[in-house]
């Protein structure tokens, strides 16, 4: 009984310590929150009197923007900050990206002021208003540096609606020098109304301005991750330093150099130089094809991530110096960036090239290391390169580019310039040659023929159609491909992803009319279906890219593009063609080339640059640019050769697709 009695009394007091640490544990996490809430509630009183709501009245529609319009460009409140009290304003450059009838600055005490647009930062997203007030606006102090340690607690702080309420949100300071050098990042969730606001600390002090931002390839548009646990802000001391050239009325860009990497791989230890832009910064400071980049302003780099990293906060007009290795010596250039580069104009020599080492060759020696050769295995009929280069022909440089792989040679002539000659050094049966041959321009007509290798008879063994499936998510697919004991790494395949109609819903089905005609061409088809019946979303993007690398893996392709079946003659274009543009501008590491019929309607992406380690090819089914879209022009003005396919049939998109590997 007594063993009982202890027991009881033991596990009573056992609760009761339990129960007490509980409520304790309660009563600090209740204070806690209590005190986290104080510091929020009076860091944001201390920058609300500089911060304004933004209203834009009268903005017009997006021409032809269809089911791809951003759900923001819609209905995009904001707000922004005084810098001045003499009523300079910057704000998110959200509220200039469609013509409007007027910008309003409402104040604190809801007064409403015109504002005139004074000077954009395109760099980092932001706009200089200014308005007129005889009242003395209260200017926000700006951060001269960013000290916040990476994981403390900061606030995004907006006004909305007709009385300017204020908004909090909080979350921690994930990162500094995020997108290319220029973004502090926090996980605090943040609608449109926040974009122009501050992002402070919890005593207070601004350390950056909210704008829209995504990570390149992340999304088709700046605002996709809005309200995600994904906010971007421009450090409060780059914007301080800026403020001055804003006032002026002067716009500010991005500096550009105009450098291209010969690594594949951002993240390789590598920064040897592919290519340089024609008349870019860089050429005109004496940077050379074969230079590797060994500092950038004084900070060492290893790979051409860093590089991006240390020449992203860089503008146009400003200088930096680069420390180059060539031929064994170090030497250091000063470079002017520029705000602007001729766009790429990629021309074609007409060959499929492989690579292949010495052994593969035989001509191996055992004591030797082994040495990559770029061996050209075939050329294509009526090309530049047709009666100039042989199959075994190995290409040892072109111009002062030495060649040791197929991706700087491809990337040589995508950087090349037009109706120039250029002097190739390769070796055939074993002797030296200089070729001289003028590349072609691969914008115009798209190829009628292809190499002998791809010309035949459909395979023996007729290819399969087979189900594909992620388990993860509920768009139907299918494929059409050999089977796997037909495959070889050196067939030079090609993928075309398909992306269907949204009411068309049995890709096995659809694929039925794509079989013999992708056999004979030797490119495997994926087409894919919407997950909603009457639209393609955003959203599937990453879909499409993840069943596109899936794909990569089952079957060894050397290329991919994406189409739609609008890219066929006389078939009607859909919302697919609207979403193969969407997909291609947005997922620019997967695919080489995309095909889509001349009455897509082009969703509200931010358009990009063509870049030359990841050249992009759009074909429609036009016979010139006369009978081409409206939108086709900024395309061809940002250097995305366009292909003209004329009437094209299911075997001509199919031999665009696999001719998109040669060079």
């Amino acid at each position: 009984m007594v063993k009982l009695k202890t027991v009881y009394c033991f596990t009573v007091i056992t609760a009761c310590l339990l129960a007490s640490t509980f409520c304790s544990a309660q009563s600090d996490t209740a204070e806690y929150r209590q005190a986290m809430a104080r510091a929020v509630r009076n860091a944001a009183q201390r920058v609300l009197p500089s911060i304004v709501s933004i209203e834009v009245i009268g903005v017009a529609e997006v021409a032809g923007g269809g089911n791809q319009q951003s759900e923001v460009a819609q209905d995009a409140p904001s707000c922004g900050i005084v810098v001045d009290a003499d009523g300079y304003v910057v704000a998110s450059d959200i509220i200039v990206r469609r013509p409007s009838a007027s910008i309003l600055v409402v104040l604190p005490d809801a007064t409403r002021l015109a504002a005139t647009l004074v000077a954009r930062d395109y760099h980092r997203g932001l706009v200089m208003l200014r308005v007129d007030t005889k009242t003395p606006l209260v200017p926000i102090e700006l951060a001269e540096a960013v000290n916040t340690p990476i994981g403390s607690t900061v606030v995004a702080i907006g006004r909305y609606g007709g009385d300017r309420s204020p908004m909090v949100s909080s979350g921690i300071l994930s990162a500094t020098g995020r997108l290319e050098g220029t973004m502090l990042q926090s996980d605090a969730r943040v609608s449109p109304s926040f974009y122009g606001g501050p992002l402070v600390d919890l005593y207070g002090n601004v350390i950056g301005v909210l704008v829209p931002a995504v990570a390149e390839g992340g999304a088709p548009d700046d605002t996709s991750w809005y309200d995600s646990g994904i906010a971007f802000a421009v450090p409060s001391p780059v914007l301080a330093n800026k403020l001055t050239r804003l006032r002026a009325g002067e716009d500010i860009r991005k500096g550009l150099i105009g450098i291209v990497p010969k690594a594949k791989d951002p993240y390789a230890e590598d920064t040897e130089l592919a290519a340089v832009r024609s008349r870019s910064p860089a050429e005109k400071s004496g940077i050379q094809p074969g230079d590797s980049v060994v500092a950038i302003g004084g900070k060492p780099v290893r790979m051409f991530q860093q590089i991006k990293q240390a020449l992203g906060p860089y503008d146009a007009g400003e200088s930096i110096e680069i420390t180059l290795r060539r031929n064994g010596e170090t030497r250091t250039v000063s470079v002017t960036l520029a705000e602007s580069i001729p766009p790429l104009s990629p021309l074609r020599l007409g060959v499929w090239l492989t690579e292949e080492t010495e052994e593969d060759a035989e001509v191996a020696n055992d004591e030797a290391p082994k040495q990559s050769m770029v061996v050209v295995r075939a050329v294509v009929p009526d090309t530049a390169a047709d009666g100039k280069l042989n199959p075994g022909d190995v290409i040892k440089q072109i111009d002062q580019t030495e060649i040791t792989d197929v991706a700087t040679a491809g990337r040589t002539m995508i950087t090349a310039v037009a109706d120039e000659e250029l002097t190739l050094a390769i070796d055939r049966d074993g002797e030296p040659l200089e070729i001289k041959l003028t590349p072609t321009p691969i914008a115009g007509p798209t190829l009628k023929k292809t190499i002998d290798q791809w010309s035949g008879e459909p395979p023996e063994n007729p290819w399969d159609v087979q189900e594909l499936r992620l388990p993860d998510v509920p768009n139907l697919a299918a494929y059409v491909a050999p089977k796997p004991d037909a495959m070889a790494a050196d067939d030079g395949l090609a993928l075309l992803v398909l992306l269907l109609p949204p009411d068309t819903r049995d890709p096995q089905k659809a694929l039925q009319g794509w079989r013999d005609a992708a056999g004979k061409a030797g490119v495997v088809v994926c087409a894919v279906c919407s997950e909603d019946e009457q639209r393609w979303q955003q959203k599937e993007i990453d879909v499409v890219s993840r069943m596109a690398t899936l794909m990569a893996q089952r079957v060894p392709v050397l290329v991919s593009a994406v189409a739609a079946n609008g890219a066929i003659k006389d078939t009607p274009a859909s919302a697919a063609d609207s979403m193969v543009i969407a997909m291609a501008l947005s997922d620019r590491k997967n695919f080489a080339g995309i095909a889509v019929s001349a009455s897509a309607k082009p969703p509200a992406v931010r358009l990009r640059e063509n870049e030359p380690d990841r050249a992009l090819e759009i074909m429609l089914p036009i016979e010139s640019l006369d009978n081409g879209p409206t939108w086709l022009a900024p395309l061809a003005t940002a250097g995305y050769p366009i292909s003209l396919g004329g009437e094209t049939e299911i075997d001509d998109l199919l031999r665009w697709v696999r001719l998109l590997q040669t060079i």
